[in-house]
């Protein structure tokens, strides 16, 4: 069944909301046909590392339309299509795709403004969140934990990982506490258990960043609870929370099998070494078979927020604490270096997905993406979920300018490439980078 969906993104942490998030609408096909795409070649290029989602949707594309499909990691001026974790801004080194009468009607098509340049078309959104095996998670703490994971609070969350972690050292019945309720680690490893080295899937390595993430998301609950007035006083708290969350993830991560290269991180969830993978939904469901997806559990990623670090009544501390963000994990763009037929082999993917109904059922039922035209499907089991999820409670994703992603990307660089020590030193040198960056976010 296909569901549509209007999305109110911003009703989902009104303090004391209670009701449900969503609205139904209905989405009307685009009026742009899809041009027939002749055999040919489409150049990629990723940003920051390769957005599994994207990478699945523009597979899905190639195959269909019998394209040659080559990925130039990192040089915009040879690509014909890149992505982007952002939109860019329009500073004349990306086409205006509302100057072109088929990709204008797609971004009419997705609620953009055609009156002015459109620099990038989103993919879709999904949920970002920790994901975890619900099999594994069986095993470790038997019936109705995910549940009591998703709403614990930060002190019940922490102790929650250290004790995993000392429990895979050595494993023995250790008592946790969820959301007020007691929970035994078992007496030895089980079945499911049996490859598991660390609590969270270790930072992706491309690139020369410690980590490699989309930093709207990453940074979404630190920046609600700052309220729109971003200064040192109303950031240091919220990302002092923040920082304790990445602190915990470092101090408890999983590594993978020697002698085994490693490009994603759901390549450790899917081999059972690590409990936990931070993500997006539609990049899980991409990476794993379909029987791992369908396992798939969400944990929201928590950080260490108080009472203190709200600057703004809007969003109370249970949410920022207890939903997940739902967030555009990758926007397509096409360079401004672009020939007229690189610019058409791009064109021909974005339409694809955007105007056929084969590019439909790649966003909505193999990804999980809910389309830029809010659109859903609730075939899978994670499709279902995240619909449920959307209803019941999400933070909406904050939209950086692609040079604030840049900075914090730099800040990301400068502070944890390499870190051995996660202290309150490290905390307030990154700190410092993060408010320079953020104080003029949009």
């Amino acid at each position: 069944m296909k569901r549509y969906l209007g999305i109110l993104l911003s009703a989902c942490l009104l303090a004391g909301c209670t009701g449900p998030a969503g609205q139904t609408a209905t989405a009307e096909n685009a009026d742009a046909a899809v041009p027939t795409a002749a055999p040919q070649t489409l150049t990629v290029s990723f940003a920051t590392g390769r957005s599994t989602a994207a990478a699945k949707a523009l597979e899905a594309y190639a195959e269909a339309q019998g394209v040659e499909l080559q990925y130039n990691e990192g040089d915009f001026a040879d690509a014909d299509l890149v992505v982007l974790p952002e939109a860019p801004q329009d500073d004349g080194s990306w086409q205006n795709l509302a100057s072109d009468t088929l990709l204008s009607a797609a971004a009419s098509r997705a609620g953009m403004n055609t009156d002015t340049p459109v620099t990038a078309l989103p993919l879709g959104k999904s949920l970002y969140a920790y994901w975890a095996d619900s099999a594994v998670l069986q095993s470790l703490l038997g019936d109705g934990a995910a549940a009591d994971l998703q709403n614990a609070s930060w002190a019940e969350w922490s102790a929650f990982v250290q004790a995993v972690d000392g429990w895979l050292d050595a494993p023995s019945e250790t008592v946790v506490t969820l959301n007020g309720k007691d929970y035994a680690l078992p007496a030895g490893r089980g079945e499911a258990a049996l490859s598991l080295n660390g609590v969270f899937a270790f930072p992706d390595p491309i690139g020369d960043a410690y980590l490699q993430d989309d930093y709207g998301a990453l940074y979404t609950g630190a920046l609600l609870a700052a309220g729109t007035d971003r200064n040192v006083d109303t950031l240091t708290g919220p990302l002092n929370g923040l920082y304790s969350a990445l602190a915990l993830e470092a101090a408890n991560r999983a590594a993978p099998e020697p002698d085994r290269e490693v490009w994603y991180d759901g390549d450790l969830l899917r081999d059972g070494n690590a409990l936990f993978c931070r993500g997006y939904l539609s990049d899980m469901v991409a990476a794993l078979d379909d029987a791992a997806a369908e396992r798939l559990v969400m944990v929201p990623f928590k950080c260490d927020f108080v009472e203190e670090d709200l600057a703004t009544q809007e969003y109370n501390l249970t949410g920022l604490m207890n939903y997940p963000v739902f967030s555009v994990p990758a926007w397509l763009a096409i360079p401004s270096s672009a020939d007229a037929e690189g610019f058409q082999a791009a064109a021909s993917a974005i339409l694809w997905l955007y105007s056929s109904e084969a590019g439909e059922r790649t966003l909505s039922e193999e990804l999980c993406l809910v389309t830029p035209w809010n659109t859903a499907s609730d075939k899978t089991a994670p499709g279902a979920m995240q619909i449920n999820q959307l209803n019941a409670g999400i933070l909406p994703g904050v939209t950086l300018s692609y040079a604030t992603f840049s900075s914090l990307h730099q800040a990301h660089a400068d502070s944890f490439a390499g870190a051995s020590t996660w202290d309150k030193t490290l905390r307030d040198s990154w700190r410092q980078l993060a408010v320079a960056a953020l104080s003029g976010t949009t």
